[in-house]
């Protein structure tokens, strides 16, 4: 399975689907994105004017890849976070169904940081080498209110983690755009928390070879062994709470960031531009 699902991708699939009359195939694997068969045109949004819808959310009708401060995304993602932050307010003095020093939990790509600009560059088409480009060149801007969110986290005594799906060896290089290191983007967020083994608080995903043994255990069904997104994450969380935390608040902008348990409360951002299973 590809990082990502593009809307290329969904739209063959869609087209597959209408074969025949829409009936499906017996001994065709299923997708991994579970929705309805077409049949007919009209109920299919063409790709071209989806597109364009998603530039007129964004506030970039003419695809500069920069999105507008009072367009309708930034608008429903700084609700997400003022949101979150009002959550995290009423909850920092209150008790709790667990022990432990409070946390939250955020993904990075289209949760703290986003990818707007590369889903214009790349026309929504992911590339992990041109992607790689933007990462390591640490291009991307904040999402709207998530600083806010955080630094308020953070002053206020909850535990600051990342939870992402970029691998290790772009570790640095996300670092660098989240916080401040002088290079491409300084997003502002503040620095992850060391955990209480030592650990480093920002957990990008190793490769299978080097799974540490709670995500061996958690992902052994898997194919290969090679977790799933909902495993990954999931297992990553439990694995801070066992170190003594309390994840008061989830932020993703996948519902895969967000199932699995092991969080109070959960926070979805908004993102039109890709589905992770």
């Amino acid at each position: 399975m590809t990082r990502r699902l593009r809307m290329t991708a969904l739209a063959g699939a869609l087209a597959l689907g209408l074969i025949g009359g829409g009936v499906a195939i017996a001994d065709t694997p299923s997708p991994a994105i579970t929705t309805f068969t077409p049949r007919s045109e009209n109920q299919i949004t063409n790709i071209d004017v989806l597109r364009q819808q998603i530039r007129n959310y964004y506030g970039d009708p003419l695809g500069t890849g920069v999105f507008a401060a009072d367009g309708n995304y930034a608008k429903e993602a700084g609700y997400v976070a003022r949101d979150g932050k009002r959550w995290l307010s009423f909850t920092k003095h209150g008790s709790s169904s667990h022990h432990g020093q409070k946390a939250i939990v955020m993904d990075v790509d289209d949760t703290t940081l986003a990818t707007w600009n590369y889903e214009i560059f790349s026309n929504w088409a992911y590339n992990f080498t041109t992607n790689n480009d933007y990462v390591t060149g640490q291009k991307f801007p904040a999402v709207p209110g998530m600083v806010d969110m955080a630094n308020y986290a953070a002053a206020h005594g909850y535990a600051i983690f990342y939870l992402t799906g970029r691998g290790t060896t772009q570790e640095a290089a996300t670092l660098g755009n989240l916080t401040s290191d002088g290079v491409g983007v300084d997003a502002g967020y503040p620095a992850p928390t060391t955990l209480a083994d030592g650990e480093d608080g920002l957990f990008t995903k190793p490769d299978v070879t080097a799974y540490p043994d709670y995500l061996v255990a958690a992902c052994a069904g898997d194919t290969g062994g090679k977790c799933t997104t909902i495993h990954y994450k999931s297992a990553t969380r439990a694995h801070i709470e066992s170190l003594g935390y309390d994840i008061v608040a989830n932020f993703g902008d996948q519902f895969s960031d967000l199932k699995g348990g092991h969080a109070d409360r959960t926070f979805k951002m908004p993102n039109p531009n890709y589905f992770l299973p």
